[in-house]
């Protein structure tokens, strides 16, 4: 792959930098980065920050809880202990008392 770029993208008209695709403008910049995804994946995907995933769990916490779940299975079943759940409903404000 490096070679077929070192043979084109550094004689392009299009090249702004060494080595950089010329991916906009150039049809053989396009080829070389519809061939490099497909050989090796392209960009690695972003990982959700702690943040994020405490985010989706409480959704769904809040979700399964609105269904008659009762906190200690919806800890199992978003894959966390059942006083982190709690924990992170009270900050975010969504933690709702079992009426007896």
């Amino acid at each position: 792959m490096l070679k077929l770029k070192n043979q084109y993208c550094k004689q392009c008209k299009h090249n702004v930098a060494p080595y950089q695709q010329c991916i906009q403008y150039c049809r053989v910049g396009k080829e070389l980065a519809r061939l490099d995804k497909k050989i090796f994946g392209g960009q690695p995907k972003r990982r959700a920050t702690p943040y994020e995933k405490w985010d989706d769990r409480c959704k769904q916490a809040v979700a399964l809880y609105e269904r008659g779940v009762e906190y200690p299975v919806i800890a199992k079943r978003v894959g966390c202990h059942v006083s982190g759940l709690y924990r992170e409903l009270k900050k975010r404000g969504l933690l709702k008392m079992p009426k007896n």
